[in-house]
């Protein structure tokens, strides 16, 4: 028969998911206002940068030059398709 392990600090039903995820250490702060102005401005864009992983970089790389687009230009028009898409389904 498998043993199940405790933790030995378990969440109390009072404490909110909110409350948990906001108290773990690897994780930002996504429940308040976006930050203001961070990156650098490059014209009338705002210059920001992030990891992903290889594989799928990679992928964006050839998808950008199916599609005749640079990198920069591919993820602009990826994100701006999945902010609307959110905007569309209400959240």
């Amino acid at each position: 028969m498998p043993t199940v392990k405790r933790h030995s600090h378990p969440i109390t039903p009072n404490k909110t998911a909110k409350a948990s995820i906001q108290g773990s250490p690897d994780t930002p702060d996504l429940f308040s206002e976006p930050p203001a102005a961070q990156g650098m401005m490059q014209g009338r864009q705002r210059q920001v940068s992030f990891a992903m992983p290889p594989e799928l970089l990679a992928r964006v790389d050839e998808t950008a030059r199916k599609l005749s687009l640079t990198r920069a230009g591919f993820m602009k028009l990826a994100l701006t398709r999945a902010v609307e898409a959110e905007k569309a389904q209400g959240r």
